[in-house]
């Protein structure tokens, strides 16, 4: 699903604007090698609050990598896991009270602690308490990465429902107001990444349209993974760990390349 041209910074799809738009961001195939060698080679333990629905595929899914999935839920124990994890993604699937809870305390702990975290606000558009809850966890002072699709980052961006379940079925608008520290990953055709100071979008014409469940959390979790391998290369090579919005970026260009996900049903 392509999102047409408009003032205030959305995705514009095509390769020519691919082109124009990639410069300082180009990654190279050894870049994303070494990305996903080094999470085989530290076995990252990565905390996420699953979505029911798809917590096995996301777990098969990061141990394939050479990770560690831990999915730990309940709000009495998250701050003692969320201090073991190298990452924390927080899935919003199924959301009631007791996960809102859960999420809102590894969200403040991670942020204090400096982990890398990915939100996904799972169906946020579908109802008035799930977007309630997403606005209000993405007013906690975290930086990382949001993923969703677009009807997702559309109900964020404008406070609206846009009553399509977790689908993202009609040409929903992103715009370039974006909370500084976060990055919205934006899955469909084309993948889009959107910051506070720019975007950035991946063509990926003619890739197979399979009903598989649950492809969009995996991709958050993947995200958490490719988060936790590239905080870590770039401490070992002395970079300054405090540009965060470098990090994120770096890791969402990876995992675009990577993993072309379709949201699906989940």
């Amino acid at each position: 699903m392509n999102d047409k041209n408009q003032a205030g910074g959305i995705c514009e799809s095509g390769e020519k604007r691919l082109l124009q738009n990639l410069g300082e961001f180009t990654v190279f195939p050894e870049q994303i090698a070494a990305v996903f060698q080094n999470i085989r080679q530290e076995k990252y333990l990565i905390h996420m609050i699953p979505n029911t629905v798809s917590a096995s595929l996301c777990a098969d899914g990061l141990a394939a990598l050479g990770a560690r999935p831990l999915m730990a839920v309940a709000p009495e124990e998250m701050e003692e896991i969320a201090a073991q994890a190298d990452s924390c993604v927080v899935n919003l699937g199924q959301l009631n009270q007791e996960k809102t809870a859960a999420a809102e305390t590894v969200l403040s702990f991670a942020a204090k602690e400096g982990k890398p975290i990915v939100v996904d606000p799972v169906g946020c558009g579908a109802s008035a308490f799930r977007l309630q809850a997403v606005r209000s966890l993405l007013q906690i002072p975290w930086k990382g990465i949001v993923k969703g699709n677009r009807a997702e980052l559309y109900s964020i961006q404008q406070g609206k429902l846009t009553r399509e379940g977790i689908d993202s079925l009609r040409d929903w608008r992103l715009t370039g107001e974006i909370r500084p520290g976060i990055i919205y990953l934006a899955t469909g055709e084309p993948d889009c990444i959107l910051w506070e100071k720019g975007r950035l979008e991946i063509p990926h014409k003619g890739r197979p349209n399979q009903n598989v469940v649950g492809s969009g959390c995996l991709a958050g979790a993947v995200a958490g993974a490719c988060s936790s391998a590239v905080r870590r290369m770039k401490k070992e090579r002395n970079l300054d760990l405090a540009q965060d919005e470098s990090i994120l970026q770096e890791v969402v260009r990876i995992l675009v390349r990577e993993h072309h996900s379709a949201d699906l049903p989940v």
